[in-house]
């Protein structure tokens, strides 16, 4: 990992993460990738596990306690210096702590206000409790994965695609309008918003009465040559041949001439297809088919599991994931030419409360008396 300074696209753009869990500290961690100086606040209990520690690479840590008396005013003067301030709480919580966008954008009128959540800061269903299983059932995103019923897709595309990714795109944008206006915004990030923008190609075919539906798609799985396999020794492969040329080279590397090429588009003929392609498939290890397909045009892959991936060629050559000791990670992306992001080390849970807290301007013995009353750690 690369902890030197760098003129990364970000730099100089001061981020708070106040945001627990994963959605939140995933979405700082990709500011900070780009250069941008993230200060997680971090609460003074310690869960098991605590997947923003896993999402801390290139950040600063600090511990306060926003429920204690002086908390929320350690977390306001912090806020003055912001150009980002990124929460992930129910609505209304960071109003009742005097900490809502209405208090701190007058404070700091150049401050982007943040607020990633599930359902959103209004509408029916905002103050419920949920999780990415939820949000993407109600977006529409969940009813069109899978066969015969819908397969969540862990959290890749809820909270981290539809939540993190689009709230950095979110920030960033209005960094962009304010470097023309001088002024801060709110920004209102909801996953289940996210998600249905994400579903927007399925919404398109169901527009235009193409909508196959669920487990029908050509896409979901059901497709001969669009699937994954079983291999002797237990393992899968994966084919994406739609095009006929493609199609043509899948079916040659698999031994089956004899396949009347032209009903590849033919729902009815898929199922013996598929059955033949599996028995295919099942003849040999997994070794043998990435051998067999790396020299066609047949779009055929393993799946790798995820202790596999620093030892692929293509992402070892480029650097996606890495082995450093007994910790595997993946680089940072998109890349960028002249100004590339780069992965810094994971934060140290309170290294940074009193370097953060004298930047606000809190004096020596003030800092030591925020540590002994308990308001940081």
């Amino acid at each position: 990992m690369d902890d030197a300074p760098s003129h990364r696209p970000l730099h100089g753009i001061r981020v708070l993460d106040l945001s627990t869990l994963g959605p939140g500290p995933f979405c700082s961690m990709l500011l900070a990738d780009f250069g941008a100086d993230v200060l997680h606040v971090e609460r003074p209990s310690v869960a098991p596990f605590d997947p923003a520690a896993h999402l801390s690479r290139g950040k600063r840590s600090a511990v306060v306690d926003l429920r204690s008396p002086r908390g929320a005013e350690v977390i306001a003067r912090l806020a003055d210096r912001a150009d980002v301030l990124l929460e992930s709480n129910r609505p209304g919580t960071m109003e009742r702590r005097g900490l809502g966008p209405d208090v701190l954008c007058e404070r700091n009128p150049r401050l982007i206000y943040a607020r990633l959540t599930g359902w959103g800061q209004d509408g029916p269903y905002a103050d419920r409790a949920g999780h990415d299983i939820n949000y993407l059932a109600i977006s529409g995103a969940l009813g069109v994965i899978g066969e015969d019923r819908p397969v969540p897709p862990l959290a890749m595309l809820g909270d981290l695609a539809a939540g993190s990714v689009l709230t950095a795109f979110g920030i960033v944008t209005a960094l962009l309008e304010r470097a023309s206006t001088g002024r801060g915004q709110v920004l209102d990030a909801a996953i289940a918003d996210g998600a249905a923008l994400l579903s927007s190609a399925w919404l398109a075919e169901l527009n235009a009465g193409m909508w196959a539906g669920r487990g029908r798609h050509l896409l979901s799985g059901v497709a001969p040559f669009y699937g994954v396999y079983a291999c002797s020794d237990g393992r899968w492969f994966a084919v994406g041949a739609i095009e006929e040329k493609f199609y043509a080279q899948f079916l040659d590397v698999l031994g089956l001439a004899d396949v009347d090429r032209s009903t590849q588009l033919n729902p009815k003929t898929w199922p013996a297809l598929r059955a033949r392609v599996a028995g295919a498939f099942a003849t040999h290890p997994r070794a043998h088919w990435e051998s067999v397909f790396a020299g066609v045009d047949g779009c055929g892959t393993p799946v790798l599991d995820l202790d596999e991936l620093p030892d692929d060629p293509h992402l070892a050559a480029r650097g996606t994931v890495v082995r450093d000791g007994d910790r595997i990670w993946a680089a940072p992306a998109p890349r960028l030419s002249r100004t590339p992001a780069s992965a810094g080390s994971p934060a140290v849970r309170g290294a940074d409360t009193a370097g953060a807290l004298a930047d606000a301007g809190y004096t020596e013995t003030e800092i030591a008396a925020l540590l002994a009353d308990g308001t940081v750690a």
